[in-house]
């Protein structure tokens, strides 16, 4: 006697019940990878900043310590920063030693929440003669050529802007090039002290903004600190920082993008008070 089973199959409300699971599941996936997708957007994002960070000040600094670098001349140079405007000196056969005089500014010390600004000067000899922007000194204007000290000099002014593609990046002007250069990406501030030595004991004194150094032969070393920031919008919603840069230096953003501040200290190795 054949004996025939009842088949039984998922009922509607089992489906149901399975397919809401299902969703869920799938939500909970989503969200999981969505959340892994942005933590590791953020970390590739703060790696980059750090990068720029690293190149700004280290390009910065390779300028900034040799300032007033004066090779085998033994009268120290009386323009150890860019004060006053730069002129250019002749030095042979047809050359100078800057090639585009328009491209500098002076040492500035930006309003609250502005940008510093900071030019230095040493001299060129055949060991030594490139600017920021990677440029050589002719050599018929290194210490040793037919040129005077002035037209041996070499000058280097860095400053902060935001390029034709609304990126803020340092800008370095050589004086060895037409042009100025960008040397780093998203350093949206740059902020500057100075390490003054009142007592000629080759010992900070105290370290103060550009406006407030009396005697720039009495600078020793030089505070940096850069404000980086992404280069793309990385956070969900705007949100309200405040950085503080050095001298008690806030300033405040309101936007998607990630931000951190670097800091560096420069002994000046060619000044001895």
């Amino acid at each position: 006697m054949n004996i025939k089973q009842q088949q039984k199959g998922f009922s509607l409300v089992e489906m149901m019940i399975s397919m809401v699971l299902g969703i869920l599941l799938l939500l909970a996936t989503s969200v999981v990878y969505l959340s892994s997708q942005r933590s590791s957007s953020n970390r590739t994002q703060y790696a980059s900043m750090e990068d720029n960070a690293r190149s700004a000040l280290e390009i910065m600094t390779r300028a900034i310590e040799h300032t007033g670098y004066t090779s085998t001349n033994s009268v120290p140079l009386d323009d150890r920063f860019i004060t006053k405007s730069v002129v250019a000196a002749n030095c042979g056969g047809g050359k100078k030693n800057v090639l585009k005089t328009s491209l500098f500014g002076v040492v500035s010390n930006g309003v609250s929440g502005a940008t510093d600004s900071i030019g230095v000067v040493y001299v060129g000899d055949s060991s030594f003669n490139r600017d920021c922007t990677g440029k050589q000194l002719p050599t018929a204007c290194q210490v040793g050529g037919v040129g005077t000290v002035d037209a041996s000099k070499i000058y280097n002014y860095f400053s902060v802007a935001t390029n034709t593609a609304g990126v803020p990046v340092l800008n370095c002007a050589g004086s060895n090039n037409l042009t100025t250069v960008e040397v780093a990406e998203g350093v949206e501030n740059l902020q500057v002290l100075y390490g003054v030595d009142n007592n000629q004991d080759n010992r900070v004194d105290q370290y103060v903004n550009a406006d407030k150094v009396s005697s720039w032969n009495h600078v020793i070393s030089v505070q940096l600190a850069v404000l980086i920031r992404s280069l793309r919008k990385v956070k969900n919603k705007a949100e309200v920082k405040k950085y503080k840069l050095l001298d008690n230096q806030i300033i405040t953003t309101n936007d998607r993008y990630q931000r951190a501040v670097f800091t560096s200290t420069v002994r000046l190795r060619n000044v001895q008070l």
